[in-house]
């Protein structure tokens, strides 16, 4: 459907017709505080995650442009003061002249924007029970107000929690939700007590409904990914769609279901998007759980995992969805929510809704059908060799755009950066099984491109709206997806060790390897563990920087678990061996084990570049430029350069042609001209700023601001900083005075 419905077909309608239609609308006699437009979603203030609610990563303010970038030099530079893990992935908002973030123990922040002096700070762990302190990741804050622009409230998003806090102030709102706290833990279709729930991208608003999403663990026992509403005013639960469906409702026989089995995942845990307009939300769903890679007690298409959604803002109702993937078994959730643009389409505006993926495949779709606009084959692929798996036959591939990453990797893509790299590469390459992107795990170890850190993650793209392009950095970084069998046994002849070795080997070797041997850098090993047993409790039931907590244990299991991670290394376990096949309904089990395709020096072991800033222009679904994107610094004092890195957090774009990311391991952020992708400045942080950027401008004068970190998933060292870059006042008053 082309052009805006919305906007092309009331314009030429009479009035009294448009009244009519209204009345039935979901716009209906709306109260001041039910007014449908947020006066804050535009491209000028950045009070909201992303931007704006279409998640366009763009502001069209250009007193810094890409005549006078070089020039940028530091504005203002807040501590925090907590270096420490896991890091600050928060993308700051703006608000009547004050920015508002999180720090890695979530804790919300506000700032005079101007000078960064601090205005107050929520520390949440006052409010949980034995002042816990949580540390994990949180891309940022939500703010809202009524329609007479009063009551403005941030919601902070910790762990299982919302707080909804007076935005001048920062006090908690005590008549909100329970005490000030809506408990995602309830609402659900598990025990409140079994649900594992981590908010880790913010939620977003609609008139006075508050949509949020979540992180849920990977493995077995895991919670549903449900997408829910609630009231912005008073915390009361509106609504639920089940992203796992419940029997008689849609995508139900997409699955087939085994007895005594948990299914979860298909969660949102990248965010939303939101058509003011249309009164639609946006999500792209990920994996389905229980497993990783391997879904043999979940066969079937699994809607809605792997699926963009578009539902009623109001109801939850699916309006339509898209399923990227069939049958996930390769850990290629879709990262951030759809990015929702206008692009020309045979010289004609269309409304689109633009997903980004780990394969680096773009999905372009249309946003009022979920109709792909560009051609989309469902492609034969490779089966699975491994007992109890059933891989999907075919997956869809857009034909347009490209491809932003290589899908396959081949000896010629074997890295040459030294040659004891070459041989390293050369040596895993020959002894692992390798294929196109949808190759499936197998028990030898399949080498996968890009990878489950590859692609296009959480950051997202900036989107011009005037041009039709989009610029986006995406990252190459292979998997080696290998399933190791399981003994399952008889528990009740087991040890406390070998019970305890099986509950990991369920749920912790995707991240934490075999035997705890561990996934450097972002993964430690488990062995010889300097915590009490009261510390892995606490650590298992409340989670830690980026894992997640398994409230899903009963108390004896996480006995037995705790005893297998304070075992020696070397104790007996009794869990390797050829999977039972005792009967015909048996289920295979596996160690699900996947570790980065990686030379000696820890580098990706094919050939550069890793990481790149790439321009996509969706009116025609083409590339038009790719550039490396960072690099290494121990790379770099040898003398290599131009190699890209891996890089975690997106770029922004603003009307003065220039696009701003930091996001690599060389810990810079830069500026990128948009037209050519040549570097036009660039400025070391204080630590890695694994977020993405916002742009405001206040009394006159633009800021770009940071969040510098360190950490997260390149191990970089820990930073506590909140960066802010302007022009010189020189520059700013020369500007002026051409304006």
């Amino acid at each position: 459907m082309k052009h805006s419905f919305w906007r092309a077909h009331y314009l030429v309608l009479p009035c009294c017709l448009v009244l009519f239609l209204l009345a039935g609308s979901p716009f209906a006699a709306a109260t001041p505080d039910e007014a449908s437009h947020d006066p804050h979603d535009n491209y000028t203030d950045w009070a909201i995650y992303r931007g704006d609610k279409k998640a366009n990563q763009y502001s069209k303010l250009d007193q810094i442009n890409a005549k006078n970038v070089s020039r940028l030099e530091l504005a203002w530079e807040y501590h925090h003061g907590d270096p420490n893990g896991p890091s600050m992935y928060s993308n700051p908002i703006i608000v009547d002249g004050l920015l508002y973030f999180t720090t890695p123990k979530v804790n919300a922040v506000a700032l005079n924007a101007a000078t960064g002096k601090e205005a107050w700070v929520f520390e949440p762990s006052e409010y949980r029970q034995n002042d816990t302190v949580f540390r994990g990741r949180n891309r940022g804050l939500v703010y809202w107000q009524d329609a007479n622009g009063k009551r403005g409230r941030i919601f902070n998003f910790v762990k299982d929690r919302v707080y909804a806090l007076d935005a001048k102030t920062g006090a908690v709102i005590e008549s909100f939700g329970e005490g000030g706290f809506i408990d995602l833990r309830k609402n659900l279709p598990v025990k409140p007590a079994n649900a594992s729930i981590e908010v880790t991208t913010p939620g977003i608003t609609y008139q006075n409904f508050l949509i949020v999403g979540s992180r849920v663990p990977e493995g077995n026992n895991s919670t549903p990914g449900d997408i829910r509403a609630y009231d912005t005013r008073t915390g009361e639960f509106k609504w639920i769609f089940h992203t796992i469906p419940h029997k008689g409702e849609l995508g139900y026989d997409t699955w087939e279901w085994v007895e005594g089995e948990t299914y979860g995942g298909a969660n949102p845990w990248g965010g939303f998007s939101l058509d003011e307009e249309r009164g639609l939300v946006f999500c792209a769903t990920g994996s389905a759980a229980g497993n990783f890679i391997y879904g043999g007690a979940r066969k079937g298409k699994n809607l809605f995992a792997n699926t963009v959604l578009a539902l009623d803002a109001t109801t939850g109702e699916r309006q339509w969805h898209y399923q990227t993937i069939h049958h996930d078994i390769f850990d290629y959730d879709n990262p951030p929510a759809p990015i929702l643009a206008t692009i020309q389409m045979d010289g004609e505006p269309t409304d689109v809704a633009v997903q980004l993926t780990k394969m680096g495949l773009t999905f372009v779709l249309d946003r009022d059908t979920g109709e792909p606009v560009f051609p989309v084959k469902e492609l034969s692929v490779p089966p699975s060799n491994v007992p109890g798996e059933e891989a999907w036959p075919t997956q869809p591939f857009p034909l347009k755009p490209p491809p932003l990453v290589r899908l396959s990797t081949h000896e010629a893509d074997l890295t040459n950066i030294t040659p004891e790299s070459r041989e390293t590469a050369l040596e895993t390459f020959r002894n692992h099984k390798t294929g196109f992107v949808y190759t499936p795990a197998s028990l030898q170890g399949t080498i996968t491109t890009p990878g489950h850190q590859g692609g296009v993650e959480w950051g997202g793209g900036a989107f011009d709206p005037n041009t039709g392009v989009l610029y986006v950095n995406a990252n190459e970084a292979p998997t080696i997806n290998r399933l190791k069998p399981l003994k399952e046994g008889d528990a009740s002849a087991a040890t406390p060790i070998q019970r305890g070795a099986r509950l990991y080997n369920a749920n912790c070797t995707p991240c934490h390897g075999f035997n705890r041997k561990g996934n450097p850098p972002l993964y430690p090993p488990l062995t010889n563990l300097d915590l009490s047993p009261k510390e892995i409790r606490s650590t298992l039931l409340e989670g830690r920087g980026i894992m997640p907590a398994f409230t899903q244990f009963e108390p004896d299991e996480l006995d037995d678990l705790i005893a297998y991670l304070r075992s020696e290394p070397e104790a007996k376990t009794d869990t390797e061996t050829a999977p039972d096949n005792d009967s015909e309904d048996s289920i295979p089990r596996y160690a699900q084990i996947a570790p980065f395709f990686l030379d000696r020096h820890g580098l990706p072991a094919i050939s550069p570049p890793w990481g790149t800033l790439n321009a996509v222009d969706l009116n025609q679904g083409k590339i038009l430029w790719q550039v490396p994107l960072g690099e290494y610094p121990k790379l770099a004092a040898k003398g290599i350069h131009n190699t890209g890195a891996k890089n975690f957090g997106g770029p922004v774009l603003t009307a003065g042609g220039v696009i701003f990311i930091a996001a690599t391991p060389d810990e810079k952020i830069r500026a990128f001209d948009k037209y050519t992708g040549k570097v036009l400045w660039e400025h070391p942080l204080p630590a890695g700023g694994y977020a993405t950027p916002s742009v405001y401008k206040i009394d006159g004068k633009q800021y770009v601001v940071i969040a510098a970190g360190g950490g997260g998933k390149l191990g970089t060292e820990h930073g506590d900083s909140i960066v802010a870059f302007a022009l010189p006042d020189s520059a700013t008053e020369s500007q002026a005075d051409r304006d």
